[in-house]
């Protein structure tokens, strides 16, 4: 018996009446797009299927997209069974929903060296209403309902073959790292070693581990991918394993990749190799929802992001938390702009090797009071505390270079604190001496026995928390501010430690 599959013919997007839209049903064997087994005006004549085609789906029999660069609206799962959905030529569909029948998917093979492009385009209900089958009768598809922009809620494997093969995401209407394209837990990835995935317009987010497999994934400027899902092992989510790369692509290398830590999944993150560089690619790590670890497989001591701290540089790095949720960066951190930011006052990120942001770089507080500690000599760059209550923490013995200003808006507001917790220097990262090294920063503290040394201008309060706490002042170095005013940050108390102006007589 022939089924009951339909592939409805319109044009979204272009104006009512343009051209109508068509309905035509498959016969009861594996449908062909490009034409045979479709349910025709006399008997079966193999006539093409019509471009920017809705295919609905209704029985249980799969599809062959074998038309020559085919351009389909997409596929409407209307059938209480998983489909096998062939790409034998390349081809661009809209959506893929399964808003009919939300316990079944379509399942997608692409062969060797052929593309699916992915736009999400949906169709209005009044397209959907006024459907017309091969005799030219009005019937609807999904009642006459709108199906929205971007519904893939039907994509279910994704199998790359035994050859190289490409997924690409081209939203119409692209989303926004806010409001992103989410692929749900029935999208993974089969012989992901074959794959290359492309963002060229949108953000698309992933919830299944087996995306990371992917061989290649490039990410266009401006445009986004987000893993927010299952780990590989234990709680780690491991990237650019087996020679998997993930790249920036586009002139000024503003693609963005988010690692989202996921409460009871994937909160870390094990990185082979680096993400990043040539200036190119802004990676944050998300520890909102919960603590988690960006880590370099091959050790803290190696670098996590970007290369160096010239060229090697990513384009930035983005570090989100929110309170009792740390973040902690097991690798060294070369990115040209650096952002931190808290939902909520008390964040903590915590870096275990160096951070230098290169001579030209930035460091952005923003949002809510976040503490930042250091274990390594760092660079900030021209750092801005955002006017919140931030803190950044130096161990015994370590530099801290940076240029520090309290609120670049508002030069008005006084914010930030600078805590070493027993001997440390604070340098200038402008050679420019005129350049003020602190501005405004609410600190600078000497928590512990020892010196601190500082030199150039400074307009913060000095605050000694222990007996044998120093600041070093070198010659010409002037300080704007108190000293042992306002208690330690932590309440900790003030003490009678000592400063000491070097050189003079």
């Amino acid at each position: 018996t022939a089924s009951t599959a339909t592939l409805v013919a319109g044009f979204v997007g272009s104006a009512m009446g343009a051209a109508a839209q068509q309905n035509r049903t498959t016969a009861g064997v594996t449908t062909t797009v490009n034409g045979v087994e479709f349910d025709q005006t006399a008997a079966p004549a193999n006539l093409a299927v019509a471009p920017n085609a809705v295919i609905t789906a209704n029985a249980n029999k799969g599809i062959n997209f074998n038309t020559p660069a085919g351009s389909f609206n997409g596929l409407f799962l209307d059938t209480a069974n998983d489909l096998a959905v062939t790409i034998s030529e390349d081809t661009t569909l809209g959506f893929l929903t399964n808003i009919a029948n939300n316990g079944n998917i379509f399942n997608l093979t692409l062969a060797a060296g052929k593309t699916l492009t992915i736009t999400g385009q949906g169709i209005t209900a009044a397209q959907a209403g006024a459907t017309k089958n091969a005799q030219n009768v009005v019937t609807q598809v999904n009642g006459g309902n709108t199906i929205a922009n971007n519904d893939l809620s039907g994509v279910g494997t994704i199998d790359f073959g035994a050859a190289p093969s490409t997924l690409v995401f081209n939203l119409t209407n692209p989303t926004t790292q806010k409001a992103p394209l989410i692929l749900g837990d029935n999208a993974v990835i089969a012989n992901g070693a074959n794959g290359t995935l492309n963002v060229t317009n949108g953000f698309i987010q992933v919830s299944d581990k087996t995306f990371s497999t992917i061989k290649t994934i490039n990410i266009g400027d401006s445009q986004g991918f987000i893993f927010n899902t299952d780990a590989t092992n234990g709680n780690a989510l491991n990237l650019q394993a087996a020679n998997a790369t993930i790249n920036f692509n586009g002139t000024d290398g503003t693609g963005r990749l988010v690692l989202l830590s996921k409460n009871g999944a994937a909160t870390d993150f094990n990185v082979t190799g680096s993400l990043g560089g040539n200036l190119k690619g802004i990676i944050e790590f998300n520890t909102v929802a919960v603590a988690g670890q960006l880590a370099a497989n091959a050790g803290p001591a190696n670098a996590v992001i970007g290369t160096d701290n010239g060229a090697g540089r990513a384009a930035g790095f983005v570090v989100s938390v929110d309170n009792g949720n740390a973040a902690t960066i097991a690798g060294q951190v070369y990115a040209k702009d650096m952002v931190i930011q808290s939902a909520n006052a008390g964040g903590q990120v915590n870096f275990g090797h160096i951070v230098d942001v290169g001579t030209d770089g930035t460091t952005a507080f923003k949002t809510a009071a976040t503490t930042v500690a250091i274990t390594q000599n760092s660079n900030f760059g021209a750092v801005d505390f955002g006017n919140t209550a931030s803190q950044i923490t130096v161990p015994d013995t370590k530099v801290l270079t940076g240029n520090f200003t309290g609120d670049a808006s508002n030069n008005g507001n006084t914010a930030g604190v600078i805590t070493f917790a027993a001997n440390g220097t604070l340098a200038s990262g402008n050679a420019d001496a005129n350049v003020v090294v602190t501005n405004k920063i609410t600190a600078i503290e000497a928590a512990g026995v020892g010196v601190v040394q500082l030199s150039g201008t400074h307009t913060a309060e000095l605050r000694l928390g222990n007996a044998g706490s120093q600041f070093k002042l070198a010659d010409g170095t002037i300080i704007n501010g108190n000293v042992n005013q306002t208690v330690l940050v932590g309440n900790a108390a003030l003490a009678n430690g000592a400063i000491q102006l070097d050189g003079s007589a």
